[in-house]
């Protein structure tokens, strides 16, 4: 598969990828609290590099509202326009889209990738577990951030996305533990921050710049019109460049928002709990006679 394919399948998988490397092998999804803001910064990336939407700003403006054949796309391309005026991709990506996360699982439910198996936590707390029946799906999810991870690809938009939303929603923790990915989850890291991503950027546009005053004669056309198509693909790069930085950095924001929140209700739950058993249980014993 060449450079180019490659890059535009994981931006096509994006939103499914996290989703899946997300099930854990005892079918659990750890990461649910983060997971929807992650979904929601991949579809933002993906409706990006097919052009419909752009950064001016840091509000998300739709350049073109057709349809992109994706039920779940169609529906954020939608809510992007709803109001009054265009919305930051920091309130976008944080605003609750109903059960996002489940929508997707369901999809690749039907699709015959994984499937949902009723468990129960500690014997008897019933909990959804979801069960991969296609391991080529997943593996291929996995390769793709184990290609970041390890270091054995070239960086460009859809990996520094990838990486970015992976770190968002805590993924490499997960998957690369302990010492011994510790050098994985830097790479990925590494990657989060867009520090190749941007130096490859930076060729790009010098590529464009330099390619045609090199040409001779009969040559100067050619190269004038590679230098002029790479001038268009690096301003579309550039479009890409700045939904994901505002996706990924969107992404984090919510996660993070929502990991303190949730740390905050579960502190004052026990201190409740602590003050109610301090009290001998608010005088209810015995209410029942």
């Amino acid at each position: 598969m060449s450079r180019r394919a490659a890059s535009v399948t994981i931006v096509e998988t994006l939103g499914d990828d996290l989703v899946l490397l997300s099930i854990r092998p005892n079918g659990v999804i750890v990461t649910a609290t983060k997971l929807q803001y992650g979904l929601s910064g991949s579809e933002l990336v993906r409706l990006a590099a097919l052009r419909r939407v752009d950064i001016e700003r840091g509000r998300i403006v739709v350049l073109n509202e057709a349809a992109t054949g994706d039920v779940l796309l169609n529906e954020a391309l939608a809510s992007m326009s709803a109001g009054r005026q265009p919305p930051t991709a920091r309130a976008w990506v944080a605003r609750h889209r109903g059960p996002l996360v489940r929508r997707y699982l369901d999809r690749l439910a039907a699709a015959g990738t994984i499937q949902l198996a009723r468990r129960k936590a500690l014997g008897f707390i019933p909990v959804d577990g979801w069960t991969i029946l296609d391991a080529g799906r997943m593996a291929a999810a996995r390769a793709r951030l184990d290609a970041i991870a390890h270091g054995t690809g070239d960086l460009g938009m859809p990996e520094f996305a990838l990486a970015g939303l992976a770190t968002a929603i805590g993924l490499p923790l997960l998957i690369y533990r302990g010492r011994d990915g510790s050098a994985a989850r830097r790479r990925i890291a590494d990657a989060a921050r867009g520090s190749r991503s941007a130096a490859e950027m930076s060729k790009a546009v010098s590529a464009a710049a330099d390619g045609a005053p090199d040409a001779a004669t009969r040559a100067a056309a050619d190269a004038a019109s590679r230098a002029a198509a790479d001038a268009v693909r690096a301003a579309a790069d550039a479009a890409v460049r700045a939904a994901t930085d505002a996706a990924v950095q969107a992404s984090i924001d919510a996660a993070t928002q929502a990991a303190i929140s949730a740390a905050t209700e579960a502190a004052h739950h026990a201190a409740n709990s602590a003050a109610h058993d301090a009290s001998g249980g608010g005088g209810h014993a015995g209410g029942h006679h």
